[in-house]
C-alpha cells in the first residue's frame, strides 16, 4: 500500500514537470507584466505615471504633518416674530442665528482678521515654521512674496469655517504645524469674533438712540428759545404773570358792575316810592360815575394794542408753545428710553459651544486618501483621453 502511494506521487511530479506548470509560472507572469508596460504609450506615462510619481514623492516624503484645532460657536439673538400665519407655518418666526453667524464667518475669513492676527499674534511666524514643507508654509513657492496679500492667501489654506444650515452652529477649523499654534490662532479668532459681536451691539444701540436723542435735543432747544421769548416779553410788558395780573382788573370790573346794578335798583326804588327825594340825583350821579369807571376798566382790558387782552394773547401763545414743547420733550425722552430697552433686548451674543482644543496627533495630510485621489483622477483623465482618441481614429478609418 505504501509502495502504491509513492508511485502515485512520483507520477504526479512527473506530469507537472512535463507540462511545465511549476517552473514556468514566474516567467509567464514576468512576461505578461513586460508586455503590459510595453503596451503603454508615452501619453499614459505623461498623464498617469509622472503625476502619480510626484504625488507619491510629495505625500510620503515631503508633506509636513498638520495639527488641527476645532471650536464650535453660535451667534444668538432675540426670537423673530412671524409676520403672518403662513410664515409661522414655514418656520418664518424661528431665528436660528444663521445670518448673524455668517457675519462672524465672513469676518474670520476676512483681511481684517488676518491683519489683527499678524499684528498681535505674529501670524507670519506661525505659518512659516521650519517644520512646514516648502509648498504649504508661508511664503511657500512664492518665496519672493512676503506681503500681506500673500499672507492672506496662505491663511485661507489653514483656516476654514463651516455653518450647519439647520442649527446655525459654526465649526472653526484651524491647521498649523504645531498643536499650540493651531490652538493659539483659534482662541484669538474666537476672541476677535466675540469683540465683533459686541461692536455690532454697540452700533445698533447707538443707531437706535440717535434719532430719539436728536428729537430730545431739538425739543430742548425749542423750549429754551420759547423761555427766552417769555422772559423778554415779561420784561417788555413789565408783568411777571399777565394771567395772574389780569385777575385784578376783572375782579374790579365785576365789583363796579355789581355796585352799578345796586345803584340802579336803588334809583328805581326811589323813583317809585319817593319821586321828589334828593337821593335821586345822587344816585344818578353815582350810576354815571360807575358807568364811566366800567368803561375805563373795559378799555384797559380790551381797548387798544396795549390792553390786557393783547398782553394775554401774546403771553398765552408763548405759554402754549412752552407747554407743547414740554410734552414733546417728555414724549421724546420716553421714546428714547423705550428704544434703549428695546436695543438691549435685541442684543446679539456669541455662545461658545466647544473651546479650541489642543491636538494630540496630526490629522493632515491624509496621505493614502490624497494619493489615491490623485491616481484615480489621473486614470480617469487618461481613460477619457483614450476614448476620445479611439473615437477619432475609428471615425477617420470609416
Amino acid at each position: 500500500m505504501v509502495d502504491l502511494v509513492r508511485r502515485a506521487r512520483a507520477a504526479a511530479r512527473g506530469a507537472g514537470a512535463v507540462a511545465g506548470v511549476g517552473p514556468r509560472l514566474p516567467g509567464i507572469v514576468g512576461h505578461a507584466l513586460v508586455r503590459f508596460f510595453g503596451s503603454l504609450n508615452i501619453w499614459f506615462w505623461a498623464i498617469v505615471g509622472v503625476p502619480t510619481l510626484l504625488a507619491a514623492v510629495y505625500f510620503f516624503g515631503i508633506a509636513s504633518d498638520l495639527y488641527m484645532t476645532e471650536a464650535e460657536f453660535v451667534v444668538r439673538g432675540p426670537a423673530k416674530t412671524p409676520v403672518s400665519t403662513i410664515s409661522a407655518m414655514f418656520g418664518g418666526g424661528a431665528n436660528t442665528g444663521a445670518d448673524d453667524t455668517a457675519v462672524v464667518k465672513d469676518f474670520i475669513l476676512s483681511r481684517d482678521a488676518v491683519g489683527e492676527l499678524a499684528q498681535r499674534d505674529d501670524l507670519r511666524t506661525l505659518l512659516s515654521r521650519p517644520e512646514g514643507d516648502f509648498l504649504t508654509r508661508f511664503p511657500g513657492l512664492l518665496f519672493w512674496r512676503s506681503d500681506f496679500e500673500a499672507l492672506y492667501k496662505t491663511y485661507g489654506h489653514f483656516v476654514s469655517v463651516d455653518i450647519d444650515s439647520e442649527t446655525g452652529i459654526a465649526t472653526l477649523r484651524v491647521k498649523a504645524y504645531r498643536p499650540g499654534d493651531a490652538q493659539r490662532i483659534a482662541a484669538a479668532l474666537m476672541g476677535d469674533s466675540e469683540q465683533l459681536v459686541n461692536n455690532l451691539n454697540d452700533r445698533a444701540q447707538r443707531d437706535a438712540l440717535k434719532t430719539f436723542q436728536h428729537e430730545v435735543d431739538t425739543s430742548e432747544a425749542h423750549l429754551a428759545q420759547i423761555q427766552s421769548q417769555l422772559t423778554a416779553y415779561r420784561i417788555k410788558a413789565n408783568m411777571l404773570n399777565p394771567t395772574a395780573e389780569a385777575r385784578g382788573p376783572f375782579t374790579l370790573l365785576e365789583k363796579l358792575a355789581s355796585e352799578q346794578a345796586t345803584a340802579k335798583a336803588q334809583l328805581a326804588d326811589a323813583l317809585k316810592n319817593s319821586p321828589r327825594s334828593p337821593q335821586i340825583e345822587l344816585l344818578r350821579t353815582r350810576i354815571a360815575s360807575l358807568a364811566r369807571l366800567i368803561g375805563e376798566e373795559r378799555a384797559k382790558l380790551t381797548g387798544n394794542d396795549g390792553s390786557m387782552a393783547t398782553a394775554l394773547s401774546e403771553y398765552e401763545r408763548l405759554n402754549l408753545q412752552q407747554t407743547m414743547e414740554e410734552k414733546l420733550i417728555a414724549s421724546a425722552v420716553a421714546s428714547r428710553e423705550q428704544a434703549r430697552l428695546q436695543a438691549q433686548r435685541q442684543q446679539l451674543y456669541l455662545e461658545t459651544i466647544a473651546q479650541p482644543n489642543l491636538a494630540d496627533y496630526p490629522l493632515y495630510p491624509k496621505r493614502l486618501a490624497s494619493f489615491a485621489t490623485v491616481v484615480g483622477c489621473c486614470l480617469l483623465a487618461y481613460g477619457i483621453a483614450w476614448l476620445l482618441v479611439a473615437g477619432v481614429r475609428e471615425h477617420a478609418s470609416a
